[in-house]
């Protein structure tokens, strides 16, 4: 029993180690949070750059193209401008993929290159050279008519660079209703570069225009193309022409003569007198003259020699009736001195 007051004491001094030692590993810094403090300070070592060098078509520098480097959701981490030399530098960027946007090309002749992602990493800064191209020039075609001017629809011509091989670059236009058509034309030099406009289909009613039409594209610049067509030629009569009227009449029928043309040409006629003396006989033939013929005349068909012939026979007929009646009163006259018994003979008109 003396030796138990030790043995709680013993017990009590090793409780109080045990204590101490649970508070120290307590109190120490995890690791995760010793790699979230240095993620937050890096090292010089850790750091990125990026080195961008602006030029135009011809390779010279641009100077004045604004930059932006922006991170996955969109936040800008740094900007500027290109200086005299066309070169901008970014340093202090932490590695990773960020975006880069040309916000303005520094030149009303260029334009500006698309976003793009860029990969910078820790060590020498990363080179990247971009080429702004210069603007496009602005067509326009028209197509018109050559005489009246008046624009022309469903004209196609062909656009080309001049002196270019297997057609590369080429495209087609077609004119609208009003004649125009609208298309850019990219353009490689600062002085401009030529193209050819040749039209391949005519407008419908015109005749192909085969000269072509050179063209000067100038960086941001309108240029004009124009084309006139000529019309092509109508007859102006028609070749096969119809009759305006169909002939009247049987053409092999002789002709009818008309009144007028027998109106002055009366038939003869025979008159026989006779006096009242029973020894006296008279008998005249006295065919009537005509009259003179009307001016003008029917046409050469034959119808005059059959007048003739006509009139002639009807003289004859006239003529022996007139005989005939004469011959009659004589003998009339003859048989009734005959049974008077005078023998004598009166005087008749034709003694």
């Amino acid at each position: 029993m003396k030796h138990r007051p030790l043995l709680f004491t013993a017990l009590a001094l090793t409780a109080a180690a045990l204590t101490g030692s649970a508070a120290t590993a307590t109190a120490a810094p995890s690791p995760s949070a010793e790699a979230t403090k240095d993620q937050g300070d890096p090292t010089p070592a850790d750091k990125a750059g990026l080195r961008i060098v602006k030029a135009d078509p011809e390779d010279q520098p641009a100077p004045g193209a604004a930059f932006q480097l922006l991170d996955s959701a969109g936040k800008t981490l740094a900007e500027g401008k290109t200086g005299a030399d066309g070169t901008l530098a970014f340093s202090d960027l932490t590695p990773g993929v960020v975006r880069l946007k040309e916000t303005a090309s520094g030149s009303p002749l260029l334009g500006t290159v698309p976003d793009q992602d860029v990969v910078v990493a820790p060590g020498e800064p990363k080179v990247l050279a971009i080429t702004d191209p210069y603007k496009s020039a602005g067509l326009t075609l028209k197509v018109t008519d050559k005489a009246t001017g008046k624009g022309l629809a469903g004209a196609i011509v062909n656009i080309a660079p001049k002196d270019a091989k297997d057609d590369k670059g080429a495209f087609t236009l077609t004119t609208s209703p009003d004649g125009t058509a609208k298309a850019p034309l990219p353009v490689g030099k600062k002085t401009g570069s030529a193209y050819t406009a040749t039209e391949t289909k005519a407008p419908d009613g015109y005749r192909l225009e085969t000269n072509p039409v050179e063209i000067t594209a100038k960086p941001g610049a309108e240029t004009t193309a124009a084309l006139a067509n000529t019309a092509t030629a109508k007859p102006t009569e028609d070749p096969t022409g119809k009759p305006t009227a169909k002939p009247t009449g049987d053409p092999t029928a002789l002709p009818t003569p008309t009144a007028s043309s027998s109106a002055g040409t009366e038939e003869p006629t025979a008159t026989a007198s006779s006096s009242n003396s029973p020894d006296i006989g008279t008998a005249t033939s006295t065919p009537t003259t005509p009259d003179a013929k009307p001016e003008g005349s029917l046409a050469h068909t034959g119808a005059d020699g059959t007048n003739g012939w006509l009139l002639a026979t009807g003289g004859l007929l006239l003529a022996a009736g007139g005989g005939a009646v004469y011959a009659a009163r004589r003998r009339k006259n003859r048989d009734a001195e005959a049974e008077a018994g005078t023998g004598q003979h009166r005087r008749t008109d034709d003694n």
